[in-house]
């Protein structure tokens, strides 16, 4: 379902937040790392389908509209937009913008693949928000396991972005 002026048609449903793709827009899209398979499509996150509207690569259908812009999408499904979202698409969108693969894994959690091959975990953080040590270290040990990095994206509240690249500690004295 591509179309040749907006990019690929997306069929949003609303009670999942989620789009749908189908046919070569799915094979395309997940050649550039979109969306997990689903049968013979392919199903993107609420970040993956506003990235798309953002980068003016897509047009959503929702029931009977056609939306062909983020601000279309957040004022018709508004109750999708938790407080989750802006803080992973700033990161989704930095890092697509900078030439990275991402694969979303989990909420605040992305799979990056950058220039050079190498893959690192992200996770990402608002600042002021808590975030209990322990899960850090399961970031970090994951990320060790399968032979990746792990990065901190750190969002500001004025939504700025750093980012930190965390390592293990070996606190032993010798």
């Amino acid at each position: 379902m591509k179309n040749s002026t907006r990019g690929y048609t997306i069929v949003f449903e609303a009670s999942s937040c989620k789009g749908y793709v189908e046919g070569e827009a799915a094979r395309e899209l997940y050649e550039r790392w979109f969306g997990k398979r689903e049968g013979s499509g392919l199903t993107l996150d609420l970040v993956e389908v506003s990235y798309l509207l953002l980068s003016g690569h897509a047009k959503v259908v929702a029931g009977n509209s056609t939306l062909s812009s983020l601000d279309d999408l957040v004022r018709s499904h508004s109750e999708c937009f938790k407080g989750l979202f802006w803080p992973m698409l700033s990161v989704f969108k930095d890092l697509r913008d900078r030439g990275r693969r991402v694969r979303i894994l989990e909420p605040m959690k992305f799979l990056v693949k950058d220039k050079s091959g190498h893959l690192r975990l992200v996770f990402i953080l608002e600042e002021k928000s808590p975030v209990n040590i322990d899960i850090l270290e399961k970031l970090v040990e994951e990320a060790r396991r399968n032979n990746m990095l792990a990065t901190l994206a750190i969002v500001s509240l004025q939504g700025e972005l750093t980012y930190y690249e965390v390592t293990q500690a070996d606190l032993r004295v010798t």
